[in-house]
């Protein structure tokens, strides 16, 4: 099956590994939907039943037998109901070839997820602006299924997690979405893109690593070390060695600060803001309205001027959860980068 909507990733020790696919699968399912599991060619089974799968799951699962669920999934901010495919790798298979260990699909075709076109009124069109109404659908859905991956209760079982509309788990900083367990650990975003980009390291075979760990892997390379990155000026278009380590000594409730303050939205994404908001309220119209509702025509959001709007302007949120832990989010078409790039430029951590 292809997919391309947006991928979510997390970690976990491979000991807690079935027991956090159990809570995520728990969280993700519609119940009473069909699930669809399969493990190899000849371990599998189709149920309404979580129980069952996790029966199955449980009496299988290790070595090169990973488990693959798909089913349907409620998102909670639009409150559509779209096909989903969790996975869970067992270490071995983690070892051959990364791609989790714990991964969720959401759409089977990128139309699912991604709205295609949007009604709008009967005035002067704008791109800018229906761009920002396409990031409003969906933002909260990002935001509510990495969650729904990495933290579905209170056992802290996943340190990190991250979102992109890539096919790998990517440096952090390269993501849309990052979730961090706890907050005093936020560095670990920055860490763990340098030591990935440094060394050609994937993502997924190290982000259980410590923060000390991946400190002393960081420290090892020699002075002067950067990594490219795609940045929109020289002085974010490259990562230094020496700004990850002044970072990894700042203090964390300073670093959080500064993403915050970076986080506030552009000029230009404030300017779309009004005529985005007169969308959304024809939308609510729309979805209220028992006859034909008011005058409105279909207007697609998928052109490379919507894509590049969203990839220049998208807004980032930074959300300090009540767990503790921190979420770091912006449309998938955009990276991460450019948020750490500002906070770190206001902080005069940039070399």
């Amino acid at each position: 099956m292809s997919y391309s909507g947006p991928r979510f990733f997390a970690w976990c020790d491979e000991a807690e590994r079935i027991d956090a696919f159990t809570a995520a699968l728990s969280e993700l399912v519609v119940p009473g939907a069909l699930i669809d599991l399969m493990m190899s060619a000849t371990i599998s089974c189709e149920t309404r039943s979580i129980d069952e799968v996790l029966a199955v799951v449980r009496a299988h699962f290790g070595g090169q037998k990973s488990a693959h669920v798909g089913s349907g999934v409620r998102l909670n901010d639009s409150d559509r109901v779209i096909t989903f495919d969790l996975a869970c790798y067992p270490e071995e298979s983690e070892r051959r070839h990364p791609y989790g260990p714990l991964k969720v699909e959401a759409g089977e075709r990128k139309c699912d997820f991604y709205p295609y076109e949007i009604p709008v009124g009967g005035g002067p069109r704008s791109i800018e602006a229906e761009a920002a109404v396409a990031c409003h659908l969906i933002q909260g859905d990002i935001e509510d299924l990495l969650l729904r991956l990495c933290a579905p209760d209170a056992s802290g079982r996943v340190p990190t997690g991250a979102c992109t509309d890539k096919e790998d788990w990517l440096a952090p900083v390269e993501m849309c979405a990052t979730y961090n367990a706890n907050a005093v650990e936020l560095a670990r975003d920055l860490a763990l893109s340098w030591v990935s980009l440094h060394e050609k390291q994937s993502v997924s075979r190290i982000a259980g690593m410590s923060l000390e760990a991946l400190h002393a892997r960081i420290d090892a390379a020699p002075r002067g070390a950067r990594v490219p990155m795609k940045g929109t000026h020289e002085l974010s278009s490259s990562l230094s060695r020496e700004t990850v380590l002044k970072a990894l000594a700042t203090p964390p409730a300073t670093l959080l600060d500064a993403l915050e303050a970076a986080a506030v939205p552009d000029d230009t994404w404030r300017a779309a803001e009004p005529q985005a908001h007169e969308i959304m309220e024809l939308l609510r119209q729309l979805g209220e309205a028992e006859g034909e509702g008011p005058p409105a025509f279909r207007a697609k959001v998928t052109t490379r001027g919507h894509t590049r709007f969203l990839e220049e302007h998208a807004p980032f949120h930074v959300r300090r959860l009540p767990s503790g832990g921190v979420m770091l989010a912006t449309h998938p078409y955009r990276t991460l980068w450019p948020l750490w790039a500002d906070a770190l430029f206001v902080l005069g951590l940039m070399s």
